[in-house]
């Protein structure tokens, strides 16, 4: 298959600013940990640094952040904020990691934790979401093995432009769509988009996707964002073939956060697609 960008991805959480916020961003120090069960170390270490992340917004901006875990048949699927988080993250620092082993009896395995503190800088939004303005994102399969095709299938109850990002284990970030090859990502209300497109998937470009290296199974995750104003991403990052390519979730947090500064929440909205990647061969 030509032009398949790897995927690999691991939840971390996005946040953005409106327009004509002031205000100075306020500082906190916060932890966050992740239990090493049915998960990668990388996995759980990538989960302790988004919980910290969740906290410190919590504790700057209040009740209005709600997260939620996702399990199925005792495996992880996902963590990540419900509600949409009126704050972002604009600067963070990893002060220290700690590990703790907790084992209740002889008997019983140890359970390992990671655990993280983290000084974090918050600015906190102003404004409401448009309760009417909706993007649904659904995947051609909610479990896959490794090298085969992934199809988005989005639409949005309003005109607007398309964002689609790919978050990796190993810490860095796609920007899937737009492309070198695709830039046009303008969609129209009601109307349902495949991306690839039918046409692009026969002659220009496929989403394949794999596992880690040694990996038996990974949890993946997409996330789109529809926005009534284009927002210029691809042409702000390093491009890598065809795709963009940021090298840390961290600059990507921040870097979209910007992009998006000058859209304000009621004409912005996002949705995320939670799946597997599981390898035959070493099952």
């Amino acid at each position: 298959m030509k032009n398949s960008p790897y995927l690999a991805i691991l939840l971390t959480l996005l946040t953005w600013i409106t327009p004509g916020f002031v205000a100075a961003a306020t500082t906190v120090t916060v932890s966050g940990e992740a239990y090493l069960a049915n998960i990668t170390p990388e996995e759980a270490q990538s989960l302790a640094v988004k919980r910290a992340r969740n906290n410190a917004i919590g504790q700057v901006c209040g009740v209005r952040i709600q997260s939620e875990t996702l399990v199925e048949n005792l495996v992880l699927q996902s963590d990540f904020i419900h509600q949409v988080t009126y704050g972002r993250v604009v600067k963070e620092e990893i002060v220290k990691w700690d590990v703790e082993l907790d084992q209740k009896s002889p008997t019983t395995p140890p359970a390992l934790t990671y655990q993280v503190t983290m000084i974090v800088d918050v600015q906190e939004e102003k404004g409401e979401p448009d309760p009417f303005y909706k993007v649904n994102v659904k995947l051609n399969k909610s479990v896959y093995e490794s090298n085969e095709e992934m199809i988005i299938n989005v639409s949005a109850t309003k005109e607007g432009y398309l964002t689609i990002l790919n978050f990796s284990a190993d810490g860095t970030v796609t920007l899937l769509f737009p492309n070198k090859l695709r830039k046009n990502n303008k969609i129209k209300a009601q109307q349902d988009y495949q991306i690839p497109s039918p046409q692009d998937r026969e002659h220009l470009m496929k989403f394949q996707v794999a596992t880690l290296p040694g990996h038996k199974k990974d949890t993946e995750y997409i996330k789109v964002i529809s926005t009534r104003g284009p927002i210029d991403l691809l042409s702000e990052i390093k491009s890598t073939g065809n795709y963009g390519i940021m090298n840390s979730a961290k600059f990507a947090v921040t870097e979209v956060a910007r992009l998006m500064a000058a859209i304000p929440i009621k004409d912005r909205a996002e949705n995320t697609a939670v799946y597997q990647i599981v390898n035959p061969r070493l099952q």
